[in-house]
């Protein structure tokens, strides 16, 4: 069998998650878009939205800044513990003055109401953070 991390969000309600990264040296300091890896054990093919916030923290910035804008994506669950790999999200605004090398925060979601109708929990398996370089 294959054991892998996961992080388990709910059903019915909006649950968070956060991850932080140090922005690569060849990062240019624009935005960022996400694409999300999850399963599911459901067979339903009904939809997850995710959602992703960040914030880029330069020398000095307080620790408690507020992220930036939200973006979400919703992606339809392909069956029961199949791998799901959403599109890519919009242009992400990462909050502060991003730039290389900086330490950055994300923190994920999900939607948990609206658009997002798997009746199942969602896990997961990680995001692909994309930027321009340098």
């Amino acid at each position: 069998k294959v054991n892998t991390f996961v992080v388990d969000f709910l059903t019915a309600v909006q649950s968070f998650a956060g991850f932080n990264i140090e922005l690569p040296s060849d990062y240019d300091g624009g935005t960022v878009t996400a694409v999300f890896y999850w399963v599911a054990n459901s067979a339903s093919t009904n939809s997850v939205v995710w959602g992703i916030a960040g914030i880029a923290y330069s020398d000095g910035l307080a620790l408690d800044t507020a992220f930036g804008t939200s973006v979400e994506v919703a992606d339809a669950n392909n069956g029961t513990n199949l791998i799901n790999i959403s599109t890519q999200t919009s242009a992400i605004t990462l909050a502060g003055t991003p730039a290389a090398g900086q330490h950055a925060q994300f923190r994920v979601y999900r939607l948990g109401s609206g658009a997002d109708t798997l009746s199942s929990t969602a896990r997961l398996l990680g995001v692909r953070l994309t930027y321009t370089r340098l």
